[in-house]
């Protein structure tokens, strides 16, 4: 979801010698078709020939296409990106660098850090620039900061319900699209004697899915929910979030999870799934290329958004989308990095990324075909239905969310009013 920038100039500077040069009736021009084409060639090669070299310095947490760098690089010769990956305390590492005002040009950041530096004169502002049109706008968005935008995330990773297809094909069970279809599925799959779906809480964090796709459909009615919830002008005890915990707390009553899995940890249940002892399993993307390699062949695999949408709510897909690509508003190559945010978005260069990284991108038509041995399955039905970026919380929410989601994994007597007001008061501490 980006792009901007570009010496127009020099085109149009080019153009005009052209048209001086052709007045002046050089009979060498007229005898060769192809001698404008290659003036303009020569003009242009000969500019870059002259600039400064610069380099630009990129510092990301994950990997980068080099191809599409590479191509870059050709395009403008005087221009050398430098990769920086910094694998570990990225936050760390960065809040530090910005305090010192190091040599910096290029980043990821996280969605949180966006809206911090942005107030601390940090960040270049690519508010109006044309190649923003090519994002998908819930991109464009999550950079954005006070009407200002700063950033757009780049790779995303849906959330999915990874299922077994043999044993849906097997049952005669189509792709539910919305709850009450899962829930008929489920019912389903449990009288076949398997368990519908598995979710283990050893790790907090991969209990969270069911209940947190539901974050697309609060951005659908309101856009800045989650900035309201965390300024305090929305509360999770108001009357919308009542039914937060419902889908989760539906499936552990009606035995839809796989018996005594609640204490598996992320690792376990991705297991006890690939060993088809549950039908379902939801979680983001990553979950394929972590825990699935091309020997697999207990069952076809698939999957589909995962559909917490009742009566006419719309599907939403949640996208995992954190790494924004920003400019430091000290570089000295502000041009330069506008030249790089525009040549990555566009469609082409972002199918090479996203195959090259193995992952979708919010480049609008960017996402490769074959990024993945799913998507060609997956990418339609998410192209189908709404996207969504899944929000930052603000820190004090996960720590007290996990355990409530524990604490209905494992069918212990629980009181959701009283859950949505532990949630309000974490929240209050972020306020």
């Amino acid at each position: 979801m980006r792009r901007k920038g570009g010496f127009w100039w020099l085109s149009v500077l080019c153009l005009g010698l052209l048209v001086i040069l052709a007045g002046c009736g050089s009979n060498n021009a007229a005898s060769n078709g192809n001698s404008g084409a290659a003036a303009i060639s020569g003009t242009a090669a000969e500019g870059d020939a002259e600039k400064e070299p610069v380099v630009l310095k990129l510092t990301t947490w994950n990997p980068i296409s080099q191809t599409v760098v590479d191509k870059f690089q050709e395009k403008y010769p005087y221009i050398t990106i430098e990769h920086d990956k910094v694998y570990d305390q990225f936050r760390e590492i960065i809040r530090t660098r910005i305090v010192s005002k190091s040599d910096m040009d290029m980043l990821w950041l996280f969605p949180n850090q966006v809206a911090e530096f942005s107030k601390e004169n940090v960040l270049m502002d690519i508010t109006g620039s044309p190649w923003l049109d090519n994002y998908l706008e819930a991109a464009v968005k999550l950079g954005t900061v006070d009407g200002k935008t700063y950033g757009v995330p780049y790779n995303s990773q849906p959330i999915v319900m990874f299922y077994n297809k043999t044993l849906f094909d097997q049952l005669g069970l189509a792709i539910p699209t919305n709850w009450e279809e899962l829930m008929a599925v489920s019912e389903k799959i449990k009288a076949s004697g398997t368990a519908p779906m598995v979710i283990g809480s050893k790790d907090g964090w991969a209990t969270q899915f069911i209940t947190t796709s539901q974050f697309g459909l609060y951005q659908h009615d309101n856009a800045d929910v989650f900035s309201q919830l965390a300024s305090g002008d929305k509360k999770w005890t108001d009357p919308e979030f009542t039914g937060y915990f419902d889908g989760m707390k539906e499936l552990a009553d009606k035995g839809y999870l796989l018996e005594n899995s609640v204490g598996l940890s992320y690792d376990q249940v991705a297991q006890v799934f690939k060993e088809g002892k549950a039908a379902m399993w939801p979680m983001g993307e990553w979950g394929y290329s972590e825990n699935f390699d091309a020997d697999f062949s207990a069952f076809e695999l698939s999957a589909f958004p995962i559909p917490v949408n009742r009566g006419d709510q719309p599907l939403v897909t949640n996208l995992v989308s954190d790494n924004l690509l920003v400019g430091v508003s000290w570089s000295k190559h502000q041009e330069e990095i506008k030249l790089f945010m525009e040549f990555v978005a566009e469609p082409e260069m972002a199918k090479i990324w996203s195959d090259e990284t193995k992952q979708a991108v919010t480049v609008k038509g960017g996402t490769s075909e074959t990024y993945s041995p799913l998507a060609a399955s997956l990418q339609p039905l998410i192209d189908a239905s709404e996207a969504q970026i899944f929000p930052s919380m603000t820190s004090s929410i996960e720590p007290v969310m996990f355990p409530i989601f524990q604490q209905i994994l494992l069918k212990q007597d629980v009181d959701t009013t009283k859950l949505l007001e532990q949630m309000q008061t974490a929240q209050d501490k972020d306020i």
